[in-house]
């Protein structure tokens, strides 16, 4: 038995110990090479895997050996793995997730640790039995490990299967918190899900929209978050000194702000930041309208910090996170 043979075989018992999956739902698979996959068959028992149930495909979605049948769902793997830079996907059904979805646009974790983990995590339409348009799928796993299908269950990438499990494993441990939030009368959804708690009930932007990062962008984020009266008193609070670098690779443009006792006291084109954030174009794109958060996407490694310790920047976390709300209310082109 090969590696990857026995790395499915045991992400499918445990996916079935956790009870994040039942009878012969969801499916897995991971990449074997640049055009070969390994994947689980039609109706095969995740909890019960054997090499039978396993079947190596080519990226035409072909079984190396004709008498053996893929997973249904093989179409959005292949499309994921084009579309994403995923080694591995566990797609299942837990059970816990699948009920939230029927309810709510998207989730938002309650503990931190999730928080900076997951992000949120959209829920996707879906209308039919398999994942027949998985292009939505795709985008959003560019931005994120995780996502939601309404009523179906979860599509979870990584660098191999068992990051992927966590991530799983994780959401649906997520979704159990807030279900035993919600059950003591705390605030439910509302206070955690949906377009409001994105950017913090930041103020609407004047509408004038700005090229990204050019110049007149970085001026307006200056001046924005330097009105805001929040932005100055979780920065004063948390003694907000520092220096943040960030750079767009293609274009090699890069901004330094510099932040003294709460308030930004400078910008400019140097590279010199105490912190460098870097990341390409669509990256900054999702940024900056409000498609991910910038400091989970730096968690999760979308955004690469190329100096600094995430430690360190985590503790004036209140108001970067309330920055970059800011931030996300002004237009870019």
């Amino acid at each position: 038995m090969k590696i990857a043979e026995r790395q499915m075989i045991e992400c499918g018992k445990l996916l079935f110990e956790r009870r994040l999956i039942s009878g012969w739902g969801g499916n897995l698979s991971c990449r074997l090479g640049k055009d070969e996959f390994l994947i689980t068959g039609q109706h095969a028992p995740l909890g019960f895997l054997s090499l039978k149930n396993l079947v190596r495909i080519d990226a035409s979605a072909r079984p190396i050996k004709d008498t053996e049948h893929p997973s249904s769902e093989t179409p959005m793997h292949l499309a994921v793995y084009q579309g994403t830079d995923a080694e591995a996907i566990v797609h299942v059904h837990p059970p816990q997730v699948v009920a939230f979805s029927l309810r709510h646009e998207s989730f938002v974790p309650i503990s931190f640790e999730e928080k900076y983990t997951l992000g949120e995590v959209p829920v996707i339409a879906q209308d039919t039995p398999t994942v027949t348009k998985p292009e939505q799928v795709v985008e959003e796993l560019k931005y994120r490990p995780v996502v939601i299908i309404k009523g179906h269950g979860t599509v979870a990438i990584g660098k191999d299967l068992q990051e992927a499990f966590l991530f799983t494993d994780l959401l649906e441990e997520a979704v159990h918190c807030h279900f035993l939030n919600e059950g003591r009368g705390h605030p439910g959804e509302r206070a955690i899900t949906g377009d409001q708690s994105r950017n913090g009930g930041a103020r609407p932007a004047d509408g004038q929209s700005y090229p990204l990062f050019s110049e007149e962008h970085m001026k307006a984020l200056v001046t924005c978050a330097n009105e805001d009266r929040e932005f100055r008193e979780e920065g004063r609070a948390s003694d907000l000194s520092t220096s943040l670098t960030l750079t767009m690779q293609e274009r090699g443009v890069a901004w330094t702000v510099r932040f003294v006792g709460g308030e930004i006291t400078g910008l400019d084109g140097d590279r010199d930041g105490e912190f460098m954030i870097t990341g390409n174009e669509e990256l900054w794109r999702a940024v900056f309208s409000n498609r991910i958060d910038a400091f989970f996407a730096t968690q999760q490694g979308k955004l690469k910090l190329e100096r600094g310790a995430l430690a360190q920047l985590s503790r004036w976390y209140k108001p970067f996170h309330r920055a970059f709300s800011i931030w996300q209310t002004i237009p870019v082109r």
